[in-house]
């Protein structure tokens, strides 16, 4: 079944939207949590309605259990921390309460004008590198240090109980290989990935984004 195009609601909206669902029997709800999305099934296994909910808000537990779910939901935003990483350029912010109360944005020379790539992913393939190439390959080295000792700044400071990704998965490796590491793992449950296209991350990038992931995303009747 096709559904319409989503309807916004905001962070209180979609609060009310998650206890009214308590409310609806003969229903089965599928959870992604990779998505952080809610599938609503009807007797003969339709999906009649699907929401995301605001990303601040905890990832979604599988097997998933409504009642349990919405217990420990926050009745006020919580904390969290975004991450918009590129090859040369990110942008970072810690909120409370919806607001950035810190941010950095950082930019590196480390791709090759004509081919995009990495100067790690070039002497993969191609060997040693030139006076240029060792400057692209030191600006890499330092941009993925910088970023993660950012985010290991606001780990120790304020734990966030949630971190908001937008990574492409070769930047997202590289992350991994740098000599200081993120504060987390891969698999870290704290981790949503920002589910829209994310274009240059400087600081007005950074607060698109912000408005983006504090809205909740309903597809499908009303309930």
């Amino acid at each position: 079944m096709e559904l319409p195009r989503p309807e916004k609601l905001t962070f209180e909206e979609s609060l009310s939207y998650l206890r009214r669902l308590t409310q609806v029997g003969a229903m089965h709800i599928d959870a992604d949590n990779e998505k952080h999305k809610l599938s609503l099934r009807n007797a003969e296994g339709q999906i009649t309605e699907s929401f995301r909910p605001p990303l601040p808000l905890p990832g979604l537990p599988e097997p998933f259990d409504l009642q349990a779910y919405i217990a420990q939901l926050p009745e006020e935003m919580p904390s969290y921390a975004i991450a918009l990483v590129q090859l040369g350029g990110a942008s970072l912010g810690y909120f409370e309460a919806g607001e950035v109360t810190d941010h950095k944005v950082f930019k590196k020379y480390m791709s090759r004008r004509k081919q995009g790539r990495s100067q790690i992913s070039y002497l993969k393939t191609r060997g040693k590198s030139k006076a240029g190439s060792r400057v692209r390959l030191a600006n890499t080295y330092s941009f993925f240090e910088e970023i993660n000792e950012r985010l290991t700044e606001w780990e120790e400071e304020f734990q966030p109980p949630r971190i908001l990704l937008s990574c492409p998965a070769q930047v997202w490796g590289l992350m991994f290989q740098s000599k200081v590491p993120p504060p987390f793992d891969k698999k870290d449950p704290r981790i949503g990935w920002i589910p829209t296209e994310v274009h240059l991350p400087d600081h007005e990038e950074l607060l698109r984004i912000n408005r983006f992931v504090q809205q909740g995303w309903r597809w499908g009747a009303n309930v």
